[in-house]
């Protein structure tokens, strides 16, 4: 087994002969060794939702038992809060992943999660926490 110092100057000796693979800039991209610049801001597309396609998902999170309940201290601040399209989930609110079921159907919403609230589905972006759907959980969407 070769010395902690040998390992050290073997790890140097990598690091100094390997070009660099990676360099951030101010933007918040990475650069690349070969000059492409890659975001490091991973945003999903904009999703647009058929009222069909909000059923199956209503469908499948309905029998789940996931309401979120008010009196839990991690979330009792959230008891006030109106969910719309574009609001950032409270803190001690966190989404579940989507039911297989609704997955097999709807593969794109695997970035995305949900919370029930309120009598309402809330579809939210699982990277940002932002909502980006709503509607019923207990009448069919039509």
């Amino acid at each position: 087994m070769p010395s902690p110092r040998i390992a050290a100057a073997a790890l140097l000796a990598l690091v100094a002969a390997a070009p660099a693979a990676a360099q951030s800039n101010a933007s918040g991209a990475v650069e690349l060794s070969n000059g492409a610049k890659v975001a490091q801001k991973v945003t999903l597309p904009k999703l647009s939702l058929s009222n069909a396609e909000r059923e199956q998902i209503r469908q499948g999170v309905v029998s789940q038992n996931s309401d979120v309940e008010f009196r839990l201290k991690a979330v009792k601040n959230a008891k006030d809060f109106t969910p719309q399209v574009g609001a950032k989930l409270p803190k001690g609110v966190k989404p579940l992943g989507l039911p297989g079921a609704v997955l097999a159907k709807l593969p794109q919403l695997g970035d995305y999660g949900y919370v029930t609230m309120k009598d309402q589905v809330l579809l939210v972006d699982a990277l940002t926490m932002k909502i980006v759907d709503v509607f019923p959980e207990t009448q069919p969407v039509l």
